[in-house]
């Protein structure tokens, strides 16, 4: 399995990701992602995308997945 991309935010956090194609682009705080893996309903920030580059940002402490579905090679950047 591919290595999920994530960064740790004290406060506010952004992402800016290049698509290839059109994608499924969330982020999703630790518990959220414990609750997606599990198969369980779980709430994210994002949406699905045709446009590049997309840029999502969040507000809270903690650790936040990038989860990019659909695109297959991206690039990404925490900032």
């Amino acid at each position: 399995m591919a290595k999920i991309p994530y960064a740790d935010s004290s406060g506010t956090l952004s992402v800016r990701v290049e698509l290839k194609h059109a994608a499924d682009v969330f982020l999703v705080d630790s518990s959220n992602y414990q609750k997606m893996n599990a198969g369980q309903k779980y709430t994210y920030f994002g949406g699905h995308y045709t446009k590049t580059p997309v840029t999502i940002s969040v507000n809270g402490s903690g650790r936040w997945y990038l989860i990019v579905r659909g695109s297959g090679q991206y690039k990404y950047q925490f900032y």
